[in-house]
C-alpha cells in the first residue's frame, strides 16, 4: 500500500476534507482528542522530533486557550474559585478545554495538509475544472512561504549593516517596520513584474489546457473506499444524536449505544489511517532491504 502522500491528489482531499472537516462541526470530546492524537502521530512520523518549538507553541495555545473561556464565560454549576467578584466554573473550563483540542487538530491537520498537498497537486485537482482558481490557489500556497524566506533574507541584511544592535524597544518596532516596507515593496513589485510576463507568454488569450502525471490506481480506489465508509458510519453516528454534549449548565451527553461506539472507532480509524499507511510502507521497505 503507498503512503498518503503517493496517492491521488484527490484521494488526498478527500481525506483530508473527512478528517478535518468532522473534527470542525463535531465537538464530542473522545472524537476531537482521538483527531488530535491522530494528527500529532502523523506529523510527528512525517517530521520527526525535529520540530519540538511547533509541539512547544501548540501545548502554550492549549494553555492559553482553555483559560480564556472560564475568564469569560461564568455559566455552570460547579464553581472553582471566585475570581474578581466573578465565578470560575468546571463547566466553563471543559469547554475551553474541548475547544482548545479541536482547534490544535485542525491546525495539526492543516499542517500536514500544507507539506502533503503541493502546488502541482493543487493544480491536478482544479486545473480541469477552473484552471483561473487552481493557479491562484497554487500561487497563494507558493506565496506565504516565499514572502517569508524573503522576509528572513531582509533582517538578515539589515543585521549585516548594523542594524538591530540597540536594545530599546522603540527602535527595534521601527527596525521591524523597514524590513516590513521593504518586503511589502518587494511582493508588489514581484507581483507586477508576474502579472506583466503572464501577459507577455498570452495568459487567457485562449483556453487552458491540463496535463497530469497522476492517475487514479487500485490503491487510491481501496483508500477512497475505507474513507468514504469510516466518514459515513461517523456522519451517521453525529446526525442521530449519538455524540452529543452539552456543558452548560451542566456536563450532559446523550445514551451510549451500539452506533456510538461505532462511530467512534470509525472516526479513530480515520484519523489514524495516514500513519498506518506510513507505518505500513516503512515496514515494507526495511523488510525488502533485508532481502538485499
Amino acid at each position: 500500500m503507498l503512503t498518503l502522500e503517493e496517492l491521488h491528489p484527490f484521494t488526498i482531499m478527500l481525506y483530508f476534507v473527512a478528517v478535518t472537516g468532522i473534527a470542525m462541526f463535531c465537538n464530542y470530546p473522545y472524537l476531537l482528542i482521538s483527531s488530535l492524537i491522530g494528527a500529532v502521530l502523523y506529523f510527528i512520523i512525517r517530521n520527526g522530533k525535529k520540530h519540538l518549538r511547533h509541539h512547544i507553541f501548540s501545548v502554550i495555545l492549549f494553555l492559553i486557550l482553555t483559560a480564556v473561556n472560564p475568564l469569560v464565560s461564568h455559566n455552570g454549576v460547579t464553581v472553582l474559585f471566585v475570581l474578581n467578584d466573578n465565578p470560575v466554573t468546571l463547566e466553563a473550563l471543559l469547554y475551553g478545554a474541548n475547544a482548545s483540542v479541536m482547534v490544535l487538530a485542525v491546525l495539526y491537520w492543516l499542517n500536514s495538509f500544507s507539506q502533503v498537498m503541493t502546488s502541482e497537486k493543487i493544480l491536478c485537482i482544479f486545473g480541469t475544472v477552473s484552471p483561473k482558481i487552481s493557479l491562484l490557489i497554487s500561487m497563494t500556497l507558493r506565496f506565504v512561504p516565499l514572502l517569508n524566506r524573503q522576509c528572513q533574507k531582509v533582517s538578515d541584511t539589515q543585521k549585516i549593516l548594523g542594524y538591530y544592535q540597540s536594545d530599546n524597544i522603540i527602535d527595534s518596532i521601527k527596525e521591524k517596520g523597514r524590513v516590513l516596507n521593504i518586503v511589502v515593496t518587494w511582493a508588489l513589485e514581484n507581483g507586477i513584474i508576474t502579472a506583466n510576463s503572464m501577459t507577455a507568454r498570452g495568459f487567457g488569450s485562449n483556453r487552458r489546457t491540463s496535463f497530469s502525471i497522476h492517475h487514479i490506481r487500485k490503491e487510491d480506489k481501496i483508500v477512497m473506499m475505507i474513507i468514504i465508509i469510516l466518514s459515513a458510519v461517523t456522519i451517521l453516528s453525529v446526525s442521530r444524536n449519538m455524540m452529543e454534549i452539552s456543558f452548560y449548565p451542566e456536563i450532559h451527553t446523550a445514551e451510549h449505544r451500539g452506533l456510538y461506539f461505532a462511530g467512534l472507532s470509525a472516526y479513530a480509524g480515520l484519523a489514524i489511517l495516514p500513519s498506518v499507511l506510513q507505518a505500513e510502507a516503512s515496514l515494507r521497505w526495511k523488510y525488502l532491504q533485508s532481502k538485499i
